[in-house]
């Protein structure tokens, strides 16, 4: 049986970026992300587009599409879309340490229900306030805290008074 090479976050840094393929660092390990279909990308860039609008005129923070963060350990995980409070981004040319105050993930066809728990698990782990999950397929967000989940369908406003006050979007409006 081969052993796995486990890599430091350094280690991990240092890596050849590719322009095929993107990696996160899970407890050590490199692991290779899906490749994203159009689906996905449009509900993400929709949904970006809408935070950074609203953040626009209220200077809570900065919206990220994308961006790596150290969580902990030897951990990288890479957010669709991550929202980081006013004030914690202060060195914008080194990796962030700890997770984003809220971070969003939208579902692939390809995720697995026990990899976005571990997702959520390992964001909050490293500080993260809340995660959304957008599932496009079913027209839903599924908005976790460290305590409860709640859903919301495409009915429904998306909006989390306590992080991004005032923010509010129809979730249809993220899929139409």
């Amino acid at each position: 049986m081969a052993t796995k090479t486990l890599l430091t976050v350094e280690e991990f840094l240092r890596l050849p970026e590719s322009m095929d393929e993107k990696y996160e660092l899970v407890e050590g390990e490199r692991v290779l992300m899906s490749p994203t279909m159009p689906l996905h990308n449009l509900v993400r860039d929709r949904l970006l587009y809408f935070l950074i609008a609203f953040l626009e005129g209220h200077k809570l923070g900065t919206a990220l599409s994308e961006q790596a963060f150290h969580l902990f350990g030897s951990t990288v995980r890479i957010p669709d879309i991550s929202f980081v409070r006013a004030g914690r981004l202060e060195e914008l040319t080194r990796l962030p340490q700890g997770a984003p105050d809220l971070a969003i993930e939208v579902i692939s066809p390809t995720n697995t229900p026990g990899e976005m728990n571990k997702r959520a698990s390992d964001y909050f782990a490293g500080g993260c306030r809340r995660v959304w999950v957008v599932y496009p397929e079913h027209r839903e967000v599924y908005i976790h805290g460290l305590s409860s989940v709640t859903r919301r369908d495409a009915g429904e406003m998306l909006e989390d008074p306590e992080l991004l006050p005032g923010f509010s979007v129809r979730v249809s409006s993220l899929f139409d």
